[in-house]
């Protein structure tokens, strides 16, 4: 009987053979693919745009030279006076100046003609909207932070100065050119400044109880004439 000897029970398995490398396939240049033209679109014509730039430059244009106009005819006249003598809104270190429409004193006249065929009576609330546009920031928003001390700017004094500016005040809100609210100083204190072009336009198609127009046609005309001049005849749009 032939005997058949057994590997021992520690003995390490048989080594496998190492695989074959694989084959690697070289790597082939890779060509650019070729950039095809952009086609643009025209940009479509915005005439509105094109008409509010050229007006700009027009106006910076005639600001300018009304500017160095100005400059020549001063130093022409009083060529010993500096521009330290002088209030110039140039100066970019100036303060303490409002930005008014630039018809405001006919708007003024427009209100004391206005609140006398009303009312009977001569009542200057001209003075009293002045002050307010003096007082006036931004946002059509104006603060009367002192009544009494709006009373004396528009002239009123006296015991009865408040109850004045006062009465001024709600005759400006009953023809339409301000709005007013309560605040913790005082029943006006919050005041709205309506456009007095708006307003202007308005009053000029309405009449008083005698029939004849707020706003007559001759002072209506001079406004027109005005806001030409300036180039605001857009503000009487509707």
């Amino acid at each position: 009987m032939t005997t058949i000897p057994l590997p021992p029970l520690n003995a390490a398995p048989a080594a496998t053979p190492p695989a074959a490398p694989a084959s690697v396939s070289p790597v082939l240049p890779t060509a650019a693919m070729p950039v095809l033209p952009t086609t643009l679109l025209p940009t479509p014509f915005d005439a509105t745009a094109h008409l509010e730039a050229k007006n700009q430059k027009q106006t910076a244009k005639a600001h300018s030279k009304a500017k160095q106009s100005a400059i020549d005819i001063r130093k022409l006249y009083w060529p010993e006076v500096t521009d330290e003598e002088l209030w110039l809104l140039g100066d970019r270190k100036r303060g303490g100046f409002a930005q008014v429409p630039r018809p405001l004193s006919l708007v003024m006249n427009i209100i004391n003609d206005i609140t006398k065929r009303k009312y009977g009576k001569s009542v200057p609330a001209g003075k009293t909207y002045l002050v307010l546009w003096l007082h006036h920031f931004s946002e059509g928003l104006v603060k009367i932070q002192s009544e009494a001390d709006a009373a004396y700017e528009a002239g009123y004094d006296g015991q009865r100065n408040i109850t004045t500016f006062r009465a001024h005040m709600k005759i400006l809100q009953e023809i339409g050119f301000i709005d007013f609210r309560k605040g913790p100083k005082g029943p006006m204190q919050y005041v709205l400044m309506r456009s007095p072009y708006k307003v202007l336009k308005k009053l000029h198609s309405e009449k008083d109880e005698h029939g004849m127009q707020l706003v007559s046609d001759e002072q209506y005309a001079a406004l027109l004439e005005r806001v030409n001049d300036i180039g605001s005849r857009d503000e009487l749009e509707d």
